[in-house]
């Protein structure tokens, strides 16, 4: 179809007189901080080409007004347009922090933060203000009298693939880079300047923590620095929980505790709350401390930053010293506390931070090459162990230490198969001997077993790969409960323990543990913290046991393209493997020892990574943002139908998933990402008793859009079927189907169901 319009000529707009406004501000907002500093570098080279003081103005007012706010932002003031750009060139090049926009920050608040007076009515101060992260400037006001708006550099959206790539029917991407392109790195401390130390101003912080003597100093530093410090269970803007600080001991900690008690933090902490978690012995900074690790606390640590993530709000992890006297924590744990508040995680890994204290000295982690280790050959002699041997990744490596040399591999998984009947046993009988024996690897006394049953028939363990795991469904952790958290840590858990303690123990040159890069990244643990739990212990445990008789390596992996890691589906927008590239990383790094990581494919430097990966429950979705030229226009209310009512259900939704009513603020900038929109969706749907569409809360500006929306729908009261919740037939149609509808309707149903 073809059409033809024919419009007039526009209107030949009046002369202007001269700018009466002697300065300007220039607003830049991105859904990230890579994508804000690349806008920020194209205004520059749209101001360097500006004919007049009138396009400046013009270019500042469309700015300001004509673009959508989005999650992050900055701004710069100038006077002319040369001082504009090289203001804006500075945001490009990085020496501009950009800041998380915060609805809920207060002018003065603001006003603290830059350590200058509020004036968000001058072009100054609004720039200041702006860079904290105030999200309330009234940019219009601000705009020179008689601007008009003219053209801009476009947005730069993120060039990926955001749907869902690992179906057969599905064409697999081009090659993958070589391993040398994307790298195996390991986690190197270096470091730091101590953390700043801004003004706290008035707050009240929870603290929570098992030793008396840390407790009482923290608290009589934060109150000297003017914190009101409340009791456990209080209503607070933040928390403060300091592990105990523990011993040596290899007696295993109680995770169920651990996960009650940040789960509980998840739920009771409001909206925009920061958390600050302490521990010891959770991460080797020196390489002397390897022994004294304790895999557990890693663990624990690694598990709030990705709660810390999944619930958006900012998270600092501080590995603190045993050595250090109480009154020392306490002044470092302030420090960092005021540092949290004041932003410093806003461009962090799911705004996390992590910080450790070491013989006076504040470290931070950084990723490092990891080179392969040195060469081996597998020995004609003896046989390899794999755990999960059948699975689609733990077959792939079987296959490859077969091609590597391997002649007699045992093979272990939960279930009993007949091999006759087994087409993957039949392919690698064919090519080496093969035995399956069913066994769980958390039970060590089976484990054992299976090792003297093996070891009779075939002479010495030469190493072991454990690939045993799964994954629960993607979904908040706060509605997920221990035993369905435990059944994730299982096999990676005790059954890492089990299985590195019996290659130890038979004297093995390896043990591979087949991890997650969800139990390193923030990020990729969203909506699966107890599967960033059990991968983190890993790491840890591969870092504490490795020894110059048996290695023991932990290979934290990315999603594999199109086989599985299905856990890690929703983080290979910007972070996979290739199977080929993986499989020769895998023998690469059979016995480097420790944990090695491999960050997979990514266009992006690692700390751009971590800000533009959004994580979500199918393969690298981009967050949600709502186009300001594609306004939504609320459905009318049939008569009827209860609006208020519906407006009372949706606010109580929000108040339930984010601990605060919107009101009337637009939605886009309250950071509604899909696993918050997928925990309202089933709210919603639970109070109305509708069949919710998630594209509804994407294209709606407000709550009360969302309302009129479903009231539409809504069948009156006189005609309504008593039923407290309908499930989707295919010839209903209360609310238009959408293709992200159908992507996220079975994480829906699933959670709604429980």
């Amino acid at each position: 179809m073809n059409a033809h319009v024919i419009v007039e000529e526009p209107p030949v707009l009046p002369a202007r007189g001269v700018p009466a406004q002697d300065s300007h501000v220039v607003r830049v907002s991105a859904a990230d901080g890579v994508a804000l500093r690349s806008l920020a570098g194209a205004y520059a080279d749209r101001f360097d080409a500006v004919r007049d003081d009138w396009e400046t103005a013009d270019l500042c007012h469309t700015a300001n007004t004509g673009r959508s706010p989005l999650e992050f932002q900055t701004a710069v003031h100038g006077r002319t347009a040369a001082e504009l750009a090289t203001a804006l060139r500075s945001v490009a090049a990085g020496s501009v922090r950009p800041a998380r926009v915060d609805i809920d920050l207060t002018v003065e608040a603001a006003a603290i933060r830059t350590g200058s007076a509020a004036a968000p009515h001058r072009p100054a101060g609004a720039a200041e203000l702006a860079g904290a992260g105030y999200a309330h400037v009234d940019w219009p006001a601000l705009s020179t009298t008689g601007a008009r708006a003219t053209d801009l550099p476009t947005y730069p959206f993120a060039r990926e693939s955001y749907w869902h790539t690992t179906d057969p029917e599905v064409a697999e991407p081009g090659p993958a880079p070589a391993v040398g392109a994307a790298g195996a790195v390991r986690v190197e401390w270096r470091v730091r300047e101590p953390a700043p130390v801004p003004a706290t101003g008035p707050a009240a912080v929870r603290l929570v923590t098992a030793d008396p003597e840390i407790g009482h100093a923290l608290a009589k530093t934060l109150r000297d620095r003017g914190v009101t410090v409340v009791e456990p269970g209080r209503q607070a803007d933040a928390a403060i929980v300091i592990d105990a600080p523990g011993s040596r001991s290899s007696r295993p900690l109680d995770l169920s505790g651990f996960w009650a008690e940040l789960s509980g933090l998840m739920t009771t902490l409001p909206a925009h709350a920061t958390l600050l978690w302490a521990g010891f012995h959770d991460a080797a900074v020196h390489p002397d401390e390897r022994g004294s690790l304790r895999p557990e606390r890693a663990a624990m640590a690694m598990a709030v930053r990705a709660a810390g993530a999944e619930g958006r709000k900012p998270t600092a992890i501080v590995h603190l010293d045993p050595a250090d006297p109480a009154e020392v924590l306490a002044g470092r744990l302030a420090a960092e506390y005021a540092a949290l508040g004041a932003g410093t995680a806003a461009e962090a890994d799911g705004g996390t931070v992590v910080v450790a204290y070491r013989r006076g000295d504040r470290y931070t982690p950084h990723p490092v090459p990891a080179p392969p280790g040195a060469p081996y050959a597998l020995p004609t002699d003896g046989y390899c162990l794999v755990t999960g041997g059948l699975g689609a990744v733990g077959l792939r490596l079987t296959e490859r230490l077969i091609d590597r040399g391997a002649k007699r591999i045992g093979i272990i998984g939960r279930s009993v198969v007949d091999p006759a009947h087994s087409a993957p046993l039949r392919e690698l009988a064919a090519r080496a001997e093969v035995e399956y024996v069913p066994c769980d690897v958390s039970d060590p006394a089976a484990l054992a077993a299976v090792a003297g049953q093996l070891g009779r028939r075939w002479g010495r363990l030469v190493g072991v790969v454990h690939s045993s795991g799964g994954v629960n469904p993607f979904g908040a952790m706060h509605r997920r409960p221990w035993s369905d958290a435990e059944k994730v840590l299982a096999p990676k858990v005790p059954g890492s323990l089990n299985v590195v303690r019996l290659a130890k123990e038979e004297g093995a040159d390896f043990a591979v543990l087949v991890s997650s890069i969800a139990g390193t990244q923030a990020l990729a643990g969203r909506g699966l913290v107890d599967y960033s739990l059990a991968n983190a212990y890993q790491l840890a445990l591969a870092e504490r046991e490795s020894d110059a008789v048996t290695t023991v390596t932990a290979h934290a992996w990315p999603n594999w393209t199109g086989i599985g890691m299905k856990a890690d589906a929703s983080f290979s927008a910007t972070h996979s493997i290739g199977v080929e590239q993986a499989l020769d990383a895998f023998f690469d790094h059979l016995r480097s020892g420790g944990a090695v990581i491999f960050p997979g494919s990514t266009s992006a430097t690692p700390a751009e990574t971590a800000e533009t990966a959004e994580p979500v429950a199918f393969v690298g979705a981009a967050p949600v943002q709502t186009r300001a030229e594609a306004p939504v226009v609320p459905a009318p209310v049939r008569a009827g139908h209860d609006g208020a009512g519906m407006r009372a259900r949706v606010r109580d939704a929000f108040v339930q998933v984010l601990g605060e009513d919107p009101g009337e603020r637009p939605l886009p900038g309250l950071g509604l990402d899909s696993l918050v929109i997928a925990e309202l969706t089933t709210a919603l749907e639970q109070r109305s008793g509708l069949t919710v569409d998630p594209s509804l809360l994407m294209r709606a500006r407000t709550a009360d859009d969302i309302a009129a929306g479903l009231a539409a729908h809504e069948v009156p009261a006189a005609h309504e079927v008593p039923a407290p919740h309908r499930a989707p037939t295919p010839d209903h149609d209360d609310v238009p189907a959408s293709a992200l509808s159908a992507l996220l309707r079975p994480l829906l149903q699933r959670d709604g169901q429980r």
